[in-house]
């Protein structure tokens, strides 16, 4: 056997092997004589067909397979040994078709395309900037977190007048398409909390009302939601169809959450009994988990930003018609040539960031093992159970104890890993780049977070 690599260019090259009989025919006859011990013929006993007739029947696509088998075997590990970087997989060239003649196989040639992967360099430099965007966690974000908390613990009290965020209890009854109460319609006690209104476009509609007022709402408008709205009715989505949305609803009942007021009541049931015990601790842990909570979304806004700046900066091509081709070969016909020309570019992106983010992984010596995506696995189910942080060792080894039996779930595992593996680039570039930091106030920060890039 014979096997080499031609190139045609810097990103494309030819890869050829020749076969010679003494390279494929033992293998044949050694499959020849298995098949004989096993073939059953009429006329013959078990094991004592002739050759010549098992190789009449079976030869052909003995051969096939064995010649399948040798050309991958060869054509990856020739890549592997030879480390050649490729984009893809190979291609089979349109001559291969005609190359064997099962007949009288003789000398084999076949011939490959590849795509080469592009040498570059980056630069992660202070040569470039970025900005880094973090919460202004000032006394006038502090005063609004402690009060949102105060609000959120505190306890319904009845009150006269509705206003936004109340919740409103009432009856609701079904109207007909006159607006009049339906005959036998559907009538439930009901009760709209803030979260209903959440895509509403008519959130004014349960506000500056008193108890026994009858107002006519269309749920439709009001909640929006279709899987909100049956749930509010207790009918399955796909019943919804049965109703206009139009209803009479009168209220019975307004509440509104009373501000638990500030002392160590709310002290413990904010961070747990006895962290703190005063006001100002209490604002110094606001500020502090305010921090915390707000720098994974600035580092992924920052990371997002790097990555956009990379992938259109790297100065390398693409075997850009090999890959085209490669697309539509792995697609078996699915995709239509003007299907993969009009979305090639938004591939395209795709390789060249996996091409840059392996660079600066094996540049950088960046690796994760498997006990790191135990121990993220371990805080993740910790933060799920609400006890975020924890560092009691029986708590923290029952958790890691499930942690490692969701290893199994390799869909799940890759997202760790990315994770991480975005978590080490970002912690790069915030040492690598001229990274300047900028506060903003809460809504601020927000909007610019949701910028398009």
């Amino acid at each position: 056997m014979n096997i080499q690599k031609e190139l045609v260019d810097e990103l494309n090259a030819v890869i050829k092997i020749n076969f010679t009989p003494a390279d494929y025919q033992p293998k044949i006859d050694a499959q020849l004589k298995e098949y004989s011990k096993k073939v059953n013929m009429p006329g013959f006993r078990p094991g004592k067909v002739p050759a010549g007739m098992v190789k009449k029947m079976y030869g052909k696509s003995i051969l096939v397979d064995e010649l399948n088998k040798m050309t991958s075997d060869s054509l990856f590990n020739f890549i592997r040994e030879n480390q050649i970087d490729i984009l893809g997989n190979p291609l089979p060239k349109i001559e291969n078709d005609s190359a064997l003649n099962l007949d009288e196989p003789g000398e084999i040639n076949f011939a490959f395309e590849i795509g080469l992967a592009p040498k570059f360099e980056l630069d992660l430099s202070n040569n470039h900037r970025f900005n880094h965007y973090k919460v202004k966690v000032d006394d006038t974000f502090i005063d609004d977190a402690i009060n949102n908390y105060r609000e959120r613990l505190g306890v319904p009290e009845v009150v006269e007048v509705s206003q936004k965020g109340d919740q409103v209890h009432g009856i609701l009854r079904e109207l007909d398409a006159e607006g009049n109460l339906k005959e036998a319609g559907l009538e439930k006690h009901v009760t709209f909390h803030p979260a209903d209104l959440k895509e509403s476009n008519q959130p004014e509609a349960l506000e500056l009302l008193k108890k026994d007022d009858v107002i006519t709402l269309d749920l439709n408008q009001l909640i929006v939601n279709t899987a909100a709205i049956a749930a509010l009715l207790g009918v399955e989505t796909s019943e919804l169809v049965n109703f206009s949305g139009k209803f009479q609803f009168t209220i019975e009942e307004i509440k509104r959450n009373a501000p638990i007021a500030i002392g160590q009541e709310f002290f413990d049931q904010l961070f747990g009994e006895g962290v703190i015990s005063s006001e100002e601790e209490l604002r110094e842990k606001v500020a502090e988990d305010a921090k915390l909570r707000y720098v994974k979304d600035a580092n992924n806004r920052l990371f997002n930003e790097v990555v956009e700046h990379l992938v259109n900066n790297a100065k390398f091509e693409l075997p850009n018609s090999f890959l085209k081709k490669w697309l539509s070969s792995v697609n078996e016909g699915k995709i239509n040539p003007e299907d993969i020309e009009s979305n090639y570019e938004s591939y395209a992106k795709g390789i060249r960031w996996q091409l840059i983010e392996g660079k600066i992984l094996k540049d950088n010596n960046i690796a994760i093992s498997e006990e790191q995506v135990i121990e993220s696995l371990t805080d993740d189910f910790l933060a799920y159970m609400g006890a975020a942080g924890s560092q009691d060792p029986e708590m923290r080894e029952r958790a890691k104890s499930i942690a490692k039996s969701m290893l199994k779930n390799e869909k799940e595992v890759n997202k760790v890993y990315d994770k991480l593996y975005n978590e080490a680039m970002t912690d790069l570039f915030l040492t690598s780049f001229d990274v300047h930091t900028v506060e903003l106030p809460f809504t601020e920060w927000v909007e610019q977070l949701n910028k398009a890039l």
